[in-house]
Formats: structure tokens, sequence, C-alpha cells
């Protein structure tokens, strides 16, 4: 009788300590994401700050014109870096996250993949013909385009390993430091301009990449490097971390050329001087609105590889509801105020990215949706789903592109992007429906119930402060 009260106490104990300790683990995972939410959040908008105020400087500076040229070839360069990158930061970022290879093996992977790349490109840069009616001459066109994927290589692959490490301050502090010198350095009055030419401030800025680059490559060794761990990566990973980069690299180039490929045609099928400027500028405003989208699946992706999916899934609604809540109230005070601010903000010259821009409203809120469940399907490691969706969004916009550009110019490009991504965001919530029986509504409509949620935890966030100051 004795021994079965002792095993009855010590089952209500062992099952109180399982409760208890299962309570503990799922407060510190909430802690846990809480933390990356808010690191990533801050130090990320520190960085696109400092690029949104430098884009600002350049346009305003180099005007539609010679600002549309540098944008027009930074565009191609960056196509190019997706292509040889062979978008290896996306295994890197699951399988680090995962735990399944060390970071010192993808460091190490990274530098050799970057050094057996860009040996040989230099000598191939060096025969490539200088784009027509662009800033870098024949003389500075190698090095500034080595220098530019050189460093966009470098800044791809460490910068998806911190972030797998939940680091997300020591990297964007070192982008923020570039670009502040770039910031300080544009030759946009008479004490800079007497010792750095637009010529030679064009040439530091494609090198800027490469300085950012390097940067983040030795931090993330100094931090993070050990020489006990560099091994072999494990044979029975190699094909399926292969297959993953594969899908990836598909994936990423149809979604680059999404949101890009009209760049193109426009400077083909649509000749009044300024236009290409003035659009790319309307685009890069209206991406500006993806960096929150893009901060917050920076911590969706790892936390769904690490096998948190469910509570990923319910936050991720709760964050795309609220994202289109905010980003409705400021495009629509950028609807009402555009045609007035972006001509005072960007230049006189800006005068005609008005319209295209609020015919991409549509497309930025799309987007805040699409961003986030493709960093989900990501996670989970379901990539046909952003496949599928990037093909039917790509098809539409490059037979619409063809069909609209020649007659209508950047306003018929506008229009057909916004169809695109409307497409393209009806196709994957109509995937996660099928799956999850949700609804467009979890993704699109801001409740009362999420009000509420957000007093308490602002309400939670000040009591917290004052109680620390206290």
């Amino acid at each position: 009788m004795k021994s079965v009260v002792c095993n009855s106490i010590k089952a209500k104990y062992c099952f109180l300590s399982n409760v208890f300790g299962l309570y503990l683990k799922l407060t510190v995972l909430h802690m846990k994401l809480a933390t990356a939410l808010s690191n990533s959040i801050i130090w990320r908008g520190f960085y696109f700050l400092s690029v949104m105020l430098l884009n600002i400087l350049v346009a305003r500076h180099f005007e539609s014109e010679g600002s549309g040229q540098i944008y027009y070839v930074i565009n191609l360069l960056a196509f190019a870096v997706l292509v040889i990158s062979f978008c290896l930061e996306a295994p890197m970022g699951y399988y680090l996250s995962q735990q399944k290879i060390n970071e010192t093996q993808l460091a190490a992977l990274s530098v050799s993949w970057v050094v057996l790349l860009m040996l040989p490109g230099w000598f191939v840069l060096r025969s490539l013909s200088v784009p027509e009616g662009g800033l870098l001459n024949e003389q500075s066109y190698p090095l500034a385009t080595t220098s530019f994927l050189t460093g966009n290589l470098l800044i791809t692959f460490f910068v998806a390993l911190f972030y797998a490490k939940m680091d997300f301050v020591l990297p964007n502090l070192l982008l923020v430091a570039v670009n502040l010198l770039l910031i300080v350095l544009v030759p946009n009055n008479s004490v800079i301009s007497n010792f750095i030419t637009n010529d030679q401030y064009v040439q530091l800025y494609f090198f800027s990449f490469f300085m950012q680059g390097l940067l983040l490559m030795l931090a993330f060794f100094i931090r993070y490097f050990k020489w006990h761990d560099l091994k072999k990566i494990p044979n029975e990973l190699v094909r399926p971390f292969l297959s993953y980069a594969l899908v990836a690299v598909a994936t990423n180039s149809m979604t680059f050329l999404m949101y890009r490929v009209d760049y193109w045609f426009v400077k083909k099928f649509w000749n009044v001087p300024g236009d290409l400027g003035n659009y790319i500028q309307a685009c890069k405003l209206a991406q500006l609105f993806f960096i929150v989208p893009s901060i917050l699946a920076a911590v969706v992706f790892p936390m769904t590889a690490s096998g948190r999916r469910e509570e990923m899934n319910e936050k991720m609604q709760l964050l795309s509801r609220g994202l289109i809540l905010l980003y409705a109230i400021g495009c629509t005070v950028l609807i009402v105020t555009g045609y007035w601010l972006f001509p005072f903000v960007f230049g006189s010259t800006f005068s005609n990215m008005y319209l295209p821009f609020v015919l991409l409203v549509p497309a930025i809120l799309c987007y805040s949706v699409i961003h986030l469940l493709a960093a989900y399907y990501s996670g989970k490691k379901v990539l046909r789903v952003n496949f599928q969706g990037n093909i039917i969004a790509l098809a539409i916009i490059i037979i619409g592109d063809l069909l609209v550009i020649p007659r209508f110019g950047i306003i018929g490009a506008a229009v057909v992007s916004s169809t695109g991504y409307i497409c393209y965001m009806c196709f994957i919530l109509l995937k996660h429906k099928k799956e999850y029986q949700s609804s467009f509504a979890d993704f699109l409509f801001f409740r009362k119930s999420d009000a509420v949620l957000l007093r308490k935890l602002i309400m939670e966030k000040i009591a917290s402060r004052k109680n620390g100051l206290s």
C-alpha cells in the first residue's frame, strides 16, 4: 500500500514536472520569437532607412535620367548575382536552422564559392562591353561590376548565416556604417564636390558593396568560425542541399523578374526621356513597403524550418492582417500627398512617378501577404507553391507588358504589375486554405480581437519598461 501511494505521488510529481517544464519551454520559445522579431524589425529597419536616405540623395543629385541609368545597371547585375549565387543561402539558412550543418562548414562553403566564381569572373567582365548611356566608362566598368558581384555574393551568404543564427544586430550595423559613409560623400555640395567627382562617386558606390560583404565575412568568422568544426558536409546531405538550391534559384529568379522585368520592357518600348527613372523610383518606393514583410519573413523562415509550424501559422495570419491595415493607411496618405510630395523629396525631374505609384498600391498590399506565406512554405520545404505562384504572376506580367507598355508606357506597366501580384496572392491563399481550412479574411481583414491583443501587448511593454526603470 505504501509503495502504491509513493508511486502515485511520484507519478503526480512527474506529471506536474513535465507540465511545468513544457510551460517553461513554451515561455522561452515565445520570448525568443518576440526578441527575434523585435531585433529584426529595429536593426533591419535602421539598414533600410539608410538605404532609403541614400536613394533619395542619389536621385536628387543625379536626377531621373542619371539615377535611372545607375539603377538599371544595378538591376542587371543583381539578376546576375541571383543566378551565380545559385541561391545557396536558402539551403544554408534551412540546414543551419535545423543544426544539420554547422556555421563553420557553411562559412567555408560561402567563401569557396565566391572565390571559385569571381576569379575567372574578373576576366569575363573585362571582355564585356559597357552598357550604352551608363555612368561607368570602359576603365571603371570591370572593377565596379566585379566589386558589386563579389560584394553581393558575400552579403547574400553571410546575412543568411547571421539571420539563421538569429543575429540581426551586427550584420545590419556593418551595412548601415558603409551606407552612412556613402550618404556623407554624395557630391551635392561644394565642400564634397571639391575632392570627389560624380564619376568617382559612382565608382565608390559600386565598390561599397564589396566593403559591406568583406566586413560581414570577417565579422562572421570572428564571431562563429571554429576550426575544430571545419569538416566535410555529410554525403547524405549534399544531394538534398543542391536540390533545395536548384528549386530556390528557379523560384527566386522568377520572383526577381516578377517585380523588375518591367524595367527592361520600359527601357526597350518606351523612350520618353526620364520616364525610366520615374518608373524605377516609383517601384523602389513601392518596394520600401516590402521591407517589413521581408524583415518578418527573415524570422518566419528559420522558426518554421526549426519545426514551429503551427505556432508560426497563427502568428503569420495576425502579422498579415496588421500589415494590410498599416499599409492601407500609409498608402492612403501617400495617395493624398504624393502628387506634391514626390517631386519635393526626389526632385522636380520625378513629377511623373505619382500615377505609377498609385497604380502599384494593390501590388504593395498583396505582397505583404505573399512574402510571409512564401517564407512559411520555404521553411516547410514546400517550394513548389512559391514556384507555381511565381510562374502565374510572371506569365501575366510578361504578356501584359508586351501588350500594354508600347502603347501606355509606365502607366500600363504599373497596372500589369499589380494584376500579377493580385493573381499570385489569390493562388497562394487558396493553397493555404486547402491545407488549413483558412479563409482570405484570416490574412486580409483586421479584427477587433487583434486591436485588443495589440493594446494588451503595448500596455505590457510599457509596464515592463516602467518596472525596469524603477
